[in-house]
């Protein structure tokens, strides 16, 4: 994939490029430095050998932005060093990279650009990326991993979005995924992924979202098959209100093994399997860039020289933000049915939910409290040993900006892992202190 990589490593240029030419860009650069005193109850996330310490984590980074009138060029690298009290053993580099470059064609057609590196030992660091408006861009991927072993994840991605109409769009994007271990025990797995979509309304009151992707799913070890997995999505919308509609879905999958009938990590056998999961709910439109819905379905997954398997499940998407004056909250939550193929072990078809609600208050200037509460359910439903795990995250803190230059922030964090029929549950509390120093403006390089 090394063609793949310069391709998209040239288009970013080109568009810096571009951005350079133009007569209004801007440069600017923001420094930030970063020191962080944790104590941790279970580094290892283990479930009865706990072992705690103290972590104290030094980054040096800063973001890099060049902005044009029609195009912009996002760098940000945060490279850190990681001190282990008791277990050095543990002591380890990190780095964070996120690229994002894009281009408007015109005031209906962009081309966005995103690039995300993670290199770590922490098996909780590989968290969802956000951009600026609070999309997350990058997914997460932190099941199941349990020791600090080194690791690194690259995933780029490449999306050309053009709207015809009001509320008619269309889009075609690419994704490339690389996860890979120094354990070499641990599997390595790479994502190709092209997909497309269009939404387009035939009255003002009557619509249809229509979706297609394939997956290319490719192991190093021979604990998992490659597989190919092909998905489509059709859902038609009939507004009541201006807000407020009803619709009806139908999705499809197409999940085609390798070497159909061989062995997974989990031990479970990999046979090629079809599903069929109609659902209907209703949905509201905030506005014309963000509807959010609730709906119920069933599946059917029809396997091959197995057993089916059939049930209901719940369709949902929300992903919205209350800003006010003193403080703002943000509830995310998605559920429906996935895969999980690419993480710390492959697990395969599940019915998931998961909630999100990210909160801050600002009780003076330079004083205020934040809040994260994370939750997700996961039913594997192929899994030999029916295992279902729920996941809990709280993270809360109290922050103070000492100076314009710098910030403190007292916080604590919960972990926790519950998973049924599997010994793999787990229990993590941290309590930390970080300190951050960084402008208030960004340096304005050229103008």
């Amino acid at each position: 994939m090394k063609t793949l990589d310069s391709l998209i490593a040239l288009a970013v240029v080109a568009v810096f490029a571009f951005v350079g030419s133009a007569s209004a860009a801007q440069l600017t650069f923001t420094p930030r430095a970063t020191v962080t005193e944790e104590y941790n109850d279970n580094i290892d996330l283990d479930r009865r050998n706990k072992m705690d310490d103290f972590i104290t984590t030094v980054t040096v980074g800063g973001t890099l932005e060049l902005q044009g009138q029609l195009s912009g060029l996002r760098i940000s690298y945060d490279p850190g060093y990681s001190f282990y009290a008791d277990h050095d053993e543990y002591d380890s580099w990190q780095h964070n990279l996120l690229g994002t470059a894009w281009h408007d064609f015109s005031r209906q057609t962009r081309l966005e650009l995103n690039n995300y590196f993670l290199y770590t030992k922490d098996p909780l660091a590989d968290d969802d990326v956000e951009d600026q408006r609070g999309n997350i861009i990058v997914q997460g991927n932190d099941q199941n991993r349990r020791n600090r072993d080194t690791y690194w994840r690259n995933q780029a991605t490449a999306r050309l979005r053009h709207q015809f109409g009001v509320e008619d769009t269309v889009y075609a994007q690419f994704t490339h995924g690389l996860l890979k271990y120094d354990d070499p025990t641990e599997e390595d797995s790479q994502e190709i992924s092209p997909s497309a979509g269009l939404t387009y309304w035939f009255t003002q009151w009557t619509g249809m979202e229509l979706g297609g992707e394939y997956i290319r799913g490719l192991y190093d070890e021979d604990t998992s098959s490659d597989f190919n997995n092909y998905r489509g999505r059709l859902r038609l919308n009939q507004r009541i209100t201006r807000e407020f509609g009803v619709y009806g879905e139908y999705l499809q999958i197409f999940r085609d093994f390798d070497e159909n009938g061989g062995v997974s990590t989990g031990g479970d056998i990999e046979n090629d399997y079809w599903v069929y999961a109609p659902s209907a709910g209703v949905f509201y439109q905030f506005d014309p860039t963000l509807t959010s819905s609730l709906g119920v379905g069933y599946y059917y997954q029809q396997i091959e020289d197995e057993d089916d398997q059939q049930g209901p499940f719940i369709n949902a998407d929300i992903n919205k933000l209350w800003d006010f004056q003193r403080w703002n909250i943000r509830a995310r939550g998605s559920s429906g049915l996935d895969s999980q193929d690419f993480s710390g072990d492959t697990q395969g078809f599940e019915r998931y939910a998961q909630a999100e609600l990210i909160g801050r208050y600002n009780f003076t200037r330079d004083f205020f409290g934040d809040l994260g509460l994370r939750y997700r359910y996961s039913d594997f439903l192929n899994s030999e040993d029916d295992e279902v795990d729920h996941r809990y995250t709280v993270d809360v803190g109290l922050g103070y900006s000492v100076t314009r230059w710098m910030s403190l922030r007292l916080a604590y964090a919960f972990e926790k892992l519950d998973a049924i029929n599997s010994t793999d549950d787990y229990e993590q509390n941290r309590a930390y202190v970080t300190v951050t120093l960084q402008p208030d403006q960004p340096w304005r390089l050229w103008d």
